[in-house]
């Protein structure tokens, strides 16, 4: 549902007031008349030159804060209007609305290509259903995104495995020649560095 811009730009403007001061109970009211101001550009009317100032001065609310109340918004507007029918109608439990803060990192966590559907199925149920604290769904879509990432191909994994053994190598390598032209250790220590070193090659995969 999007508000009207033949509403009087005057008497919106105080309903966003009044909206703003009681926005934790009910944000997506509050985003919806942000929505509305910041894609017709109503700021202009009152003085503002941008969007940004007009939340900050007018309403007390940090930008970054009211992007987020926007963005989340819009993403159940698009993506699951029922939330915001049913909210709009009174017949939604205010405490089984999401906050705007969790709604952003579900619109965030389905952008990212890592994350299988079944994954971002349960994100969003956690979101929209369970009502999950935002903390708490940021640290799980960081902990399956870390998971994804930890999950090397089995190619990658050699390829990283034969660099370090080389790497390895060069340093016995280098470290016995100086060793040697310093007469620093016995002849059979020197002997040992060159056994790892070939045990150490025999290593290296194909």
């Amino acid at each position: 549902m999007v508000i009207s811009a033949d509403i009087e730009q005057d008497e919106l403007r105080e309903k966003v007031v009044e909206v703003a001061r009681r926005h934790k109970a009910s944000w997506i009211e509050l985003g919806q008349y942000l929505f509305t101001i910041q894609k017709n550009k109503m700021y202009k009317h009152w003085g503002f030159i941008e969007f940004d100032g007009y939340v900050a001065k007018e309403l007390g609310i940090k930008p970054l804060t009211a992007l987020k109340m926007v963005r989340s918004y819009m993403f159940l507007e698009r993506e699951v209007p029922k939330v915001i029918q049913s909210q709009s109608n009174g017949n939604e439990n205010p405490k089984k609305i999401p906050s705007f803060e969790a709604v952003d990192v579900l619109r965030l966590a389905q952008k990212n290509k890592s994350l299988t559907s079944e994954e971002l199925d349960q994100i969003r149920k956690d979101v929209l259903e369970t009502g999950r604290e935002p903390k708490e769904i940021r640290a799980q879509v960081r902990r399956l995104i870390s998971e994804h990432e930890v999950k090397d191909p089995a190619e990658v994994r050699k390829t990283r495995r034969n660099a370090a053994i080389k790497r390895l190598i060069t340093v016995l390598a280098n470290t016995k020649k100086e060793l040697e032209a310093g007469n620093l250790l016995p002849g059979y220590l020197l002997k040992q560095i060159s056994e790892l070193s070939q045990r150490l090659e025999d290593q290296i995969e194909a």
